[in-house]
């Protein structure tokens, strides 16, 4: 396996292109079958940063921090190579703070923030026997990533062959994304029925606004009219 010497390539320098590397992060939990005596925790848990794709993400991800609650000694914990996960043991549920660093220095951290789930109403996770998992697609954009990032990306090798369970996961996403990418079309779709009603109803407002505005312009021409007249009228009768 050659070893990229990243002392050679020039991080400064930016390529032109866009690279997407989908990511599942989440956690996973299984009830410990009783309360524990020590410190009353009854789940044990795993957070975790991994590849979609079953990839190699340390080639370009130089560590995870993962922000935990505030009651865990030391709740800010840095992983520094793969597995990118933290093992730990608790009784409640809380927000996690995900944070990704990259090979190059000069790329911007990520952030992601995920609630650690322990308790399901699925009686297998309930009694134990089934691990409960927590998870969320995404996919990490660069955008003129620099010529070492960008060999750094293309180089992440495959961990290991694709797995049943693995292709069971991949297509569940598919479907999702799918799912997804039609909600916010339909969406789209009726922000734009939505903005043209209004921007109708705009037009029709303001040509009702105008029409009042020349009417008024119009009956007060009259009434100077009338008052001018009037006036003459008055002045003659005073001179008769």
């Amino acid at each position: 396996m050659s070893t990229i010497n990243s002392e050679s390539i020039t991080t400064s320098t930016r390529t032109p292109v866009v690279i997407i590397k989908p990511i599942l992060y989440g956690n996973t939990a299984k009830h410990l079958g009783t309360k524990r005596d020590t410190d009353g925790h009854t789940h044990k848990w795993s957070v975790y940063v991994r590849s979609y794709n079953n990839d190699d993400i340390s080639t370009y991800v130089s560590k995870v921090q993962f922000r935990l609650h505030e009651t865990y000694p030391n709740h800010a914990r840095m992983i520094s190579q793969a597995p990118f996960e933290v093992e730990e043991s608790g009784w409640g549920e809380f927000e996690t703070q995900i944070t990704i660093f990259f090979a190059d220095p000069n790329e911007k951290p990520v952030i992601f923030y995920h609630h650690l789930k322990l308790f399901s109403t699925d009686p297998d996770v309930v009694a134990g026997t089934k691990a409960l998992v927590n998870e969320n697609y995404d996919e990490l954009i660069f955008q003129e990533p620099s010529d070492l990032l960008v060999r750094l990306l293309n180089c992440a090798k495959s961990l290991a062959p694709p797995t049943d369970e693995n292709l069971a996961t991949e297509k569940e996403y598919a479907v999702k994304k799918a799912d997804t990418i039609a909600l916010i079309k339909t969406a789209r779709q009726r922000v734009r029925s939505e903005i043209q009603d209004l921007t109708e109803r705009l037009r029709i407002t303001q040509e009702n606004i105008k029409r009042i505005r020349q009417r008024s312009a119009d009956h007060g021409s009259s009434t100077n009219l009338l008052n001018t007249s009037t006036h003459e009228n008055i002045k003659r009768e005073i001179v008769d």
